[in-house]
């Protein structure tokens, strides 16, 4: 579970409830429930004070609509509904299950009320409609000399006999379902027993129940089947040593899929996704595979299009594409874009360079037109500092004049358009240096030469980046060294 607080959930949710007795009670619900399992403790900000959840806890809230048929001996009604519930329960990490107890918070009904029973003439009864809002599993109310008021041929109390957990309320700031979490709903007398729930089980699960009223008016069978569906993440899963994520087009890019609170591999869900892969943008292409069914894992490798090789003085375009995994209906987005790191490296595989640095290899440096000529804020710095130093000193031995990076580290892309682009060039690795005296003049810019053949460095004599001319010529611009 990592670091993960929480986990949230959905469920598709029906249930069916009779009470068979003297009075009799059928209702048929069907509701969406959204839930949150706490991974770890979680503190919920309130007007007054904190609420502390306790790790392990579990809080949610459900709606729906019911159908319902109530009968007693005196009366018939038929109509249907809305409603809504929380629910509060624990999270036991050894079983990856929840246990919880859902109470009603309230219903609205309409529909049809038929006498029945004795009745002085020969008529058949007339259905009346009906219209009622009531507290399903909330006591019935107490008169003012403290007796408790039956409401027999009333919806409320028929169906209060069905009696769904009613919760001891914990004095608090809390907002109810925050305040069930750990708490033990009653029946009446008796304990109700917690619905559990396999999190690791995709199928619909049902859970039947029966109570017998404590006044023994009747006995109550509820059956609940709940369809799970969970948020899910998807992660890279193939980190390198240093433990950062490479995304270049020679990579294996692996993701894989979680469910916080869920050992995804040894669980149903593990074969239920879908995977597919697209590029988006120029030069991005596609990857191979492209999709792949029923597994929790997912790895392509990125089959880009021709990439910009012409030299540039600007970055080029990231590789980049959607992976999407779904299941059970529901479908969630990675996004792999690359960064300016990889970006930079990827310039190296596009220009067929045989050494490709890593991510480690790549030092942030500001773009400055010597040490870095572009096209990135970031280097390859193979020992362009120690150079320039060695070389300044040796310069100063016999020049009273300053020393000055013409250019220094220069992307693939920028070195091919700076018209010095055979493979292998050192400017690309951090290797080389071109230098200039300050101020110039053919006298200094062999004092330069001398200085960087004594500091033990190749030296060569350029009119422009890559064009040599001999030591000495008047068309020399800067001395290039390389090591």
């Amino acid at each position: 579970m990592g670091s993960e607080i929480s986990s949230a959930w959905t469920a598709m949710v029906t249930a069916t409830s009779a009470i068979n007795g003297p009075s009799s009670v059928s209702c048929k619900i069907k509701g969406s429930l959204v839930f949150t399992v706490f991974l770890s403790q979680a503190v919920i900000p309130q007007t007054k004070g904190t609420a502390d959840i306790p790790a392990n806890s579990v809080a949610g809230r459900m709606v729906g609509t019911f159908d319902v048929e109530l009968s007693t001996p005196t009366m018939r009604m038929t109509g249907n509904g809305g409603a809504g519930w929380i629910l509060g329960g624990i999270y036991d990490p050894a079983t990856e299950t929840i246990s919880i107890a859902i109470r009603s918070s309230g219903a609205e009904a309409k529909g049809l009320h038929t006498p029945l029973g004795d009745a002085e003439d020969d008529g058949a009864p007339i259905a009346q409609p009906f219209s009622t809002a009531f507290n399903w599993g909330w006591q019935p109310p107490v008169s003012s000399w403290g007796a408790v008021m039956p409401w027999i041929d009333d919806a409320s109390t028929i169906l209060d006999l069905i009696k769904a957990p009613t919760v001891p309320v914990i004095p608090s700031e809390r907002e109810v379902d925050l305040a069930v979490i750990l708490s033990l709903p009653q029946t009446g007398l008796k304990e109700f027993q917690h619905l559990s729930i396999d999190l690791k089980n995709p199928e619909p699960q049902s859970i039947t129940q029966t109570f017998e009223d404590e006044a023994g008016l009747g006995t109550r069978t509820t059956t609940w089947t709940l369809a799970l569906i969970p948020s899910f993440n998807i992660e890279r899963d193939d980190r390198g040593s240093d433990g950062r994520h490479s995304f270049v087009s020679t990579d294996s890019i692996g993701l894989r899929l979680a469910i916080p609170g869920v050992t995804v591999p040894e669980s149903d869900w593990a074969m239920l996704a879908t995977w597919r892969v697209k590029g988006m943008g120029p030069f991005s292409g596609s990857g191979v595979p492209d999709q792949m069914p029923d597994s929790m894992t997912f790895a392509f490798n990125p089959s880009p299009g021709a990439r910009p090789t012409a030299g540039s003085t600007v970055r080029n375009r990231p590789l980049q594409y959607t992976v999407s995994a779904a299941f059970e209906g529901i479908e969630h987005f990675f996004i792999l874009v690359q960064d300016d790191v990889d970006l930079l490296r990827q310039e190296y595989i596009d220009h067929g360079e045989t050494v490709i640095p890593s991510r480690g290899d790549c030092v942030a440096h500001p773009v400055d037109g010597s040490f870095n000529a572009g096209n990135y804020d970031l280097i390859i710095d193979g020992g362009m500092r120690a150079a320039f130093d060695k070389v300044g000193l040796e310069f100063g031995k016999e020049s009273r004049g300053t020393l000055r990076v013409v250019s220094g580290f220069r992307s693939p892309q920028r070195n091919k358009a700076s018209g010095d682009s055979h493979p292998g060039n050192p400017h690309v690795y951090g290797r080389a240096l071109d230098l200039a005296p300050d101020p110039t003049s053919a006298d200094a810019l062999n004092a330069l030469y001398q200085a960087c053949v004594r500091a033990g460095y190749h030296t060569v004599c350029e009119a422009t980046p890559g064009n040599a001319v001999p030591p000495g010529s008047a068309d020399a611009k800067h001395v290039h060294v390389y090591w």
